[in-house]
């Protein structure tokens, strides 16, 4: 592969983990504050689309291909930016229902 195209690979995968953590953050009463059925279809759903996401993008980039180095600037965006981002938390509000506790 050609070095040009690596370094648009690892600086797309960091800024992708730095988007994914705003989107988890943004997300995180969804996932974590409401009743079982929604937080495991919440999850997959998340989890899916974020997948499915990078690869379309990356197959854009540099035709599909992944390396691991890749996934680990991806892993380094996220977490070096969770935190950052965890004031969207409390953006959106969920109300539970007494049954649901």
């Amino acid at each position: 592969m050609i070095l040009d195209i690596q370094i648009y690979s690892l600086l797309f995968s960091f800024i992708y983990g730095v988007i994914v953590s705003y989107l988890y953050n943004f997300n995180y009463n969804f996932i974590y504050n409401s009743s079982l059925l929604y937080k495991v279809v919440i999850n997959i759903l998340f989890c899916v689309d974020i997948g499915l996401l990078y690869f379309l993008l990356i197959k854009v980039i540099n035709n599909g291909v992944i390396h691991i180095y890749f996934v680990i600037t991806f892993i380094l965006g996220f977490s070096l930016f969770v935190n950052k981002y965890k004031f969207l938390r409390n953006v959106i509000k969920i109300k539970r229902k007494e049954c649901d506790k």
